[in-house]
């Protein structure tokens, strides 16, 4: 069994799943019926990203590599941050992407309130 290629599929469906939830993002700043959807998606990812301290993906990756005899720090460094800097010669820390998620996530959910507002009273999201 060729772990690198179970790796790199790995980086691929990651990488997928990364994109969609920042176009889900661009797509629900326009289409407001969009917006439960993405904020479950959003929140759904943080919260399995808080949990585990990283993405259960990463460590996947990370684990298949360190097998087929091809080992990186992507533990250490983080799915995100090493994958911009090997890709597009982005260097970037994980306390600043962690920040920069979370803030993201924030503002979404600021912004995506008034969806709630046909399960909640009114009266609460005025406050």
């Amino acid at each position: 069994m060729n772990y690198n290629i179970l790796a790199d599929i790995i980086t691929i469906v990651h990488t997928l799943l990364i994109v969609g939830i920042l176009m889900g993002i661009l797509i629900s700043a326009r289409y407001k019926k969009f917006r439960p959807i993405e904020s479950f998606a959003l929140l759904g990812a943080i919260v399995i990203w808080s949990l585990y301290s990283g993405c259960p993906l990463t460590y996947l990756e990370d684990y298949l590599r360190t097998l087929g005899g091809n080992p990186i720090p992507l533990t250490q460094i983080g799915f995100i941050s090493f994958y911009l800097d090997k890709w597009f010669s982005v260097s970037i820390t994980d306390k600043q992407l962690v920040t920069t998620t979370y803030i993201t996530a924030i503002v979404f959910f600021g912004i995506s309130v008034e969806w709630i507002s046909a399960y909640i009273n009114p009266e609460i999201i005025k406050l």
